[in-house]
């Protein structure tokens, strides 16, 4: 008679501890948070830039024309991630998603080819012909990075970014993805 009233007491006794919802819930957040800023997309750059410097002696100034080449990533935060709406039993899942962002510009001085160099006499003299050359890289990388900023490819990003969640939400049981997005910085 112990063991039956055991078993009952056991069958019909509420669960105690966190619903599975909660449970998926917990560990879908702590997965997202472990992925932590990630690279979506890395791609080439290449820019013309030209420069030109004056200076107070009449006739004397330096032009430079360089062909820049770097890389830009764009990357999106997956700790910022936050889940809208779940329904374990249903298996859909709906989850907000950060803006991506460029995270880094690189220009590459050695892919980067000076295409014209007419340096004066003055830059000659000082022999300032290759500070002229890195401080137009320095300007380059700078100008790349705000243009880029306005620009990249966000669509591919999101792309992306939703093609990783949604493999990894589906090896976690989710049938039904949804994903929404914040708005960025502008916009």
């Amino acid at each position: 008679m112990g063991g039956g009233l055991w078993i009952g007491s056991n069958l019909f006794r509420k669960k105690e501890g966190t619903p599975p919802s909660q449970e998926s819930q917990t560990l879908l957040i702590e997965r997202l948070a472990a992925l932590g800023k990630m690279e979506l997309l890395r791609y080439q750059v290449r820019d013309v830039v030209r420069k030109e410097w004056s200076y107070a002696v009449p006739f004397t100034s330096s032009r430079l024309l360089m062909v820049v080449a770097g890389e830009a990533m764009v990357c999106m935060d997956f700790d910022q991630v936050h889940v809208v709406s779940l329904d374990w039993e249903r298996r859909f899942l709906r989850l907000s998603l950060p803006a991506p962002v460029l995270c880094q510009v690189k220009v590459d001085p050695r892919q980067s080819q000076v295409y014209s160099a007419d340096f004066s006499v003055i830059e000659w003299w000082r022999g300032g012909e290759a500070e002229r050359v890195r401080e137009v890289l320095a300007a380059a990388q700078e100008t790349l990075r705000v243009r880029l900023e306005r620009d990249f490819p966000r669509s591919a990003a999101q792309a992306q970014a939703e093609k990783l969640l949604r493999r990894l939400c589906e090896e976690m049981g989710w049938k039904q993805i949804e994903f929404t997005y914040e708005r960025g910085p502008k916009g």
